[in-house]
């Protein structure tokens, strides 16, 4: 009898404590499910993320910067989580950052996955602070500049986290503040502009020697030039460029090529830093390697806006802009009307006026001579 009722009361203590076991187990399994699958966003959610910093960078750490505070550009993964501005703050070799976001449609952010963050306990999450203008900021721990941070975003309307990684430019600190020396950036930045361009010719010409396109490849690549009644020759023609931040521009009048009948633009951009355009669907890359960034490109239509994707390899960050160029019919002119023929001209005059001061200064040593 004693026996039984020894085996009664362990049975009745081991079952709630196998019952709770196996509920725990569950309710754990069930937590990771919803870490992957309920509150980290997809692939698929996900938009396309760009790559931040450039090959051949070197982390900077607290260490390597003086005290102080400053004002750092921040690199982003992604265009939809925009950092506005920076503040970085340097005390004892530890480095924190407010960052203040160009946006109001994140809730929260933590350092490390998206994954991670929805494993973790509230107390890790970082909430913003509104500033006077009603800003999302933002205070994070640095561990290092010029290395990529892994940061995850809780999205307000998604109610997901989603995976980013940002970067703090060391050389955009005062010459100063740095106390170690930094690689040569715009080297640095060349060569990796170099290198993609490089990949996509190559690319673009293993598609050429035997891969077939898709329709709809097809279809985009299908845009020609557009005819114009003009001579086979050289031109200059009025070109307006309109979209992205308005701080690109082209130079105006362009050169217009026209080939078999068919009309072509030389674009020259106000910087060095694209790589690559798209029009009618095709990639066109630059024809000059040094200078700012100059493209020969079909002119698909005239006095309309011609919508084309340009790269920008800015900021170490590439990613495609939208504009339009028009280009003005009605304002065709003779090549010599481009600017770049009148600084060609402005060469020469200053070579011809060099060359005769050079002339009249030896002539009259000669009369001086002559006259001794």
């Amino acid at each position: 009898m004693k026996r039984l009722w020894i085996y009664v009361l362990t049975t009745a203590v081991f079952i709630p404590w196998a019952a709770g076991t196996a509920v725990t187990a569950y309710a754990d399994e069930n937590s990771k499910e919803a870490v992957s699958y309920d509150q980290v966003a997809s692939e698929d959610e996900k938009a396309a993320a760009r790559e931040v910093g450039v090959e051949g960078m070197k982390p900077v750490y607290g260490a390597d910067v003086a005290d102080g505070v400053y004002q750092v550009e921040v690199e982003s993964s992604s265009s939809m989580f925009r950092i506005a501005e920076a503040e970085l703050t340097v005390k004892g070799e530890e480095m924190t950052a407010v960052l203040t976001m160009g946006g109001t449609g994140y809730l929260k952010l933590f350092m490390g996955t998206g994954e991670e963050a929805a494993g973790s306990d509230a107390s890790a999450y970082i909430d913003y602070v509104e500033n006077e203008e009603g800003q999302h900021t933002y205070s994070i721990p640095v561990e290092a500049l010029d290395q990529p941070i892994a940061c995850a975003a809780f999205s307000k309307n998604k109610e997901k986290w989603y995976d980013r990684s940002i970067l703090f430019r060391a050389d955009s600190l005062p010459e100063e503040a740095v106390l170690t020396e930094l690689p040569d950036y715009e080297v640095l930045e060349k060569a990796a502009k170099e290198k993609r361009i490089a990949a996509m010719k190559a690319e673009k010409e293993g598609k050429a020697a035997g891969e077939e396109a898709s329709e709809a490849e097809a279809v985009q690549t299908s845009a020609k030039p557009a005819w114009i009644e003009m001579e086979d020759g050289e031109y200059a023609i009025g070109t307006e460029l309109s979209g992205g931040s308005g701080k690109s521009t082209v130079t105006s009048p362009a050169l217009l090529i026209v080939k078999d009948g068919l009309a072509y633009a030389r674009i020259e951009w106000s910087s060095s830093s694209y790589d690559y355009m798209v029009v009618g669907g095709e990639k066109y890359f630059p024809v000059n390697e040094e200078g700012y960034s100059t493209f020969e490109i079909p002119i698909l239509v005239f006095n309309e806006p011609m919508p084309v994707i340009a790269d920008t390899t800015a900021m170490s960050t590439p990613h495609e802009v939208e504009y339009a160029l028009t280009f003005h019919a009605d304002e065709i002119m003779s090549k010599n009307q481009t600017p770049q023929a009148a600084a060609q001209r402005v060469v020469y005059m200053v070579i011809v006026i060099v060359a005769v001061c050079m002339v009249v200064s030896f002539v009259t040593k000669r009369r001086r001579n002559f006259v001794k």
